[in-house]
Order: C-alpha cells, then structure tokens, then sequence
C-alpha cells in the first residue's frame, strides 16, 4: 500500500512549561533544538506526508515552523503538567480536519524528548504497523532483566523467584517488552472512539535498548550533547536537522 493510500501524519506534542528544565523542548542541543529532531526524522520518513507540532507556546511554534512542521495552537486547559496525551492529540486531530483540511487515516505520535530515534527504525514500524494490518502499535525496547516492586516499604519480587538464582540469568529470563514513549502509530478511528493511542489490535516494534532514553533532566541534555558527538551517532544515523525558513 502507498504512502498516498495509507495517509500517515505525525503529530509531536510539545508544551511550554517544563518544571526540571526550562524551555526543554526548544533548548539547543549541538546547535539545534530538541524538538527539531524528531521533526526532521518525521520529514525524512518514507510514509509520513505532514509534520504537526501541538503547543501553546509561541516561541515553539516559530521554530516548528523553522523547521518545517505545521503548528496547531492547543488551549489551555490542554497544556497543563497533569493533561495527558491523549486529549491533545484528539484536539490536534479536529484542527487539522478544519483548518488545514488534511486528509489521513493514520496518525504517528512522537514525543521530543525521546530523541534517539533512527529514520530507519520510524518506517520499519510504520512498515509493521501496515503488514500486521494493526490498529495501533507502540515502540519498545526488550528486556532480560530481574522486576522488583515497592510495596509498605519492602521490595517483592516480580515474576522471579529471588532465590532461585538460576532464572535470573538472562537466557532463562522470559522476554519483557518496554514501551520506550519513541514511536505511537494508531489509526485515526482508535483515536475517536476509545480516546486512546492504543486499541484494537495492538502491535508492537523493538527498538536497540539505547532508544529508551528520554530527556527529562539537565542530566539527560549533557548525555544527548555527548552521545550527539560520538561515533556511536553514525551507527544511529541521527542526522543534523535543517532549518526550512
């Protein structure tokens, strides 16, 4: 099926306030800021037709547009450190069927600040999500590794048995999926009448585990600045995002 027939967009939500950092998502990492690089991985896939960024904030919108995305400005009862996802999005939806008269069946949701997303990994779940013939699905990341939960100040364990040390090694350890908050893909109907990003039939894509990563503190900005400036980006092929105006 074409990337016409199938009609994908992305949407990247994006608020103004952020507690732990101020401005994070527009902050300039090795020159650029956050958000424009998960714009310019959305330009450079192979099925996704438009960008939209949701804000409220106008400094962001300007350099979305910098950048090449449509902006859709979200009210602010949407825009709140409490509101989830979801409502925005629904929002963003309604705002691109009246205002820009797009037409899509299939949104792309991707957050900014999970920056370390690879274009190839962007279509190969795109390309999933299409052949599973899925209603949605999410990216994540598989992990081998031992659960404990808090509870009444003790820690239990979680589907291993503490002293029986043999299951706790890794290839006895059964396979864990993570979401990893990079790739949501949903067909537009999900959206509308559960009000979720994930329904119906669920996929799902594994991501390398270095994916997971998620830009949160002043901590994480100096990690991406680093990982940017390494070899290991070209394994990655985080590319350099443009300025469109």
């Amino acid at each position: 099926m074409s990337r016409k027939q199938e009609g994908f967009i992305a949407i990247i939500p994006a608020r103004a306030g952020s507690k732990e950092i101020k401005k994070k998502n527009i902050i300039k990492i090795n020159g650029h800021p956050l958000i424009s690089y998960s714009i310019e991985a959305a330009k450079k896939s192979k099925f996704i037709k438009n960008v939209f960024v949701s804000t409220d904030g106008k400094e962001i919108a300007k350099i979305a547009e910098k950048y090449g995305a449509k902006t859709i400005f979200r009210p602010k009862h949407l825009s709140n450190d409490t509101i989830q996802i979801e409502p925005s999005v629904l929002h963003a939806i309604k705002y691109i069927e009246k205002i820009y008269k797009e037409k899509f069946d299939n949104i792309v949701l991707l957050q900014p600040t999970s920056p370390i997303r690879r274009i190839d990994d962007l279509d190969a779940a795109i390309k999933k999500f299409i052949q599973n013939k899925a209603d949605s699905l999410f990216s994540c990341v598989n992990w081998h590794s031992t659960v404990w939960r808090m509870k009444s100040a003790k820690v239990l364990p979680l589907g291993h048995d503490p002293f029986n040390r043999r299951h706790t090694n890794r290839k006895y350890m059964p396979e864990t999926l993570t979401e990893n908050g990079s790739i949501y893909v949903t067909k537009k109907k999900i959206y509308k009448t559960i009000k979720n990003r994930l329904g119906g039939k669920i996929s799902s894509y594994t991501m390398n585990s270095y994916s997971a990563f998620e830009v949160d503190t002043k901590s994480d900005l100096k990690f991406f600045s680093v990982f940017l400036k390494s070899k290991i980006r070209k394994i990655f092929k985080i590319i350099n995002p443009k300025e469109t105006k």
